[in-house]
């Protein structure tokens, strides 16, 4: 049953757009320490522990940074695709 959960494209799809929807409230509140303005500054993961192809953009992570010169604190919402700091798919780790 797992595994057919995990091989289901329409799971990453899912959680794509909920880490969308965390990453537009994130933008939406605007900078932690100065609350500026936050400009995209995704980076690439190289997410493990799935053997299904997923869609290019699944694997980079939604991060942001302040516009201001004097601040640039980055601000990175939480994810339900990555655990933390962690490559590991967090749908695989769950599971397991």
């Amino acid at each position: 049953m797992y595994t057919a959960l995990l091989a289901d494209g329409r799971l990453y799809q899912l959680l794509q757009r909920c880490d969308d929807d965390l990453a537009a409230e994130c933008r939406a509140g605007g900078c932690p320490r100065c609350h500026g303005v936050l400009h995209s500054a995704r980076y690439p993961r190289k997410p493990r522990g799935l053997r299904g192809p997923l869609s290019p953009e699944y694997g980079w992570r939604s991060s942001f940074c302040c516009a201001r010169r004097d601040c640039r604190k980055r601000a990175t919402p939480a994810s339900f695709r990555f655990l933390g700091r962690k490559v590991y798919l967090g749908a695989v780790v769950v599971l397991i």
